[in-house]
């Protein structure tokens, strides 16, 4: 059952994913307040999760941004269906579709900023999937990745049961962020990271 569980941290889905998406949208609330106040939000834009769960951080961005509209993408239907519920109520300011990093759905140069929040550690090819945040961000845009892990000693317990989890260090997502054509600014607190990026033009 524990195996079952902790499947779902990559990818949501059925009874165990909406748990998991339950705790992630309580649970990674105090890493996304400190990472939220390192970077530079744009005053009227559009803002783009990438990976964005159970949308608690769309939830979270949506007050602290009124003059902002803030999507949402996910390639887990589970993920996007709770994003969906979470914020519906915003409906208006806000979209969840599903779709991969690796191939967002979205044109060039379609978002103000993006953040990923606790989610690189499952993806497939991290530079490249930091390129397509790039494609789609306009130029001089933001892209804010957040990890609670990155001390992958520190976190082995995690890695080791979690299919398909690679914990980065500080150093590892700047170089993947410089690679994907940013500039970097790193913010750590412990083993937490806060990594602000801008696309270059």
């Amino acid at each position: 059952m524990l195996k079952a569980f902790l499947e779902n941290c990559k990818r949501p889905q059925g009874g165990f994913g909406r748990l998991i998406l339950r705790g992630m949208n309580s649970g990674h609330g105090p890493v996304a307040g400190w990472a939220f106040d390192r970077m530079e939000w744009p005053v009227n834009g559009r803002i783009l999760d990438i990976g964005c769960g159970g949308g608690g951080n769309i939830a979270r961005l949506l007050r602290r941004l009124p003059g902002c509209r803030v999507d949402g993408v996910d390639y887990s239907g589970e993920s996007v269906a709770v994003s969906r519920r979470v914020n519906a109520r915003q409906a208006d300011r806000c979209r969840v579709v599903r779709g991969d990093v690796m191939a967002l759905p979205f044109a060039d140069a379609s978002y103000d900023a993006a953040l990923a929040v606790e989610t690189v550690y499952f993806w497939p090819d991290l530079t490249a999937g930091l390129r397509e945040a790039a494609r789609v961000l306009c130029p001089g845009g933001t892209l804010l990745v957040v990890t609670e892990m990155s001390d992958p000693q520190k976190g082995a317990v995690w890695s080791h049961n979690c299919p398909g989890m690679t914990i980065y260090t500080p150093a590892q997502l700047r170089a993947a962020l410089e690679a994907a054509g940013f500039s970097v600014t790193v913010y750590t607190k412990g083993v937490w990271t806060a990594a602000v990026g801008q696309k270059q033009n």
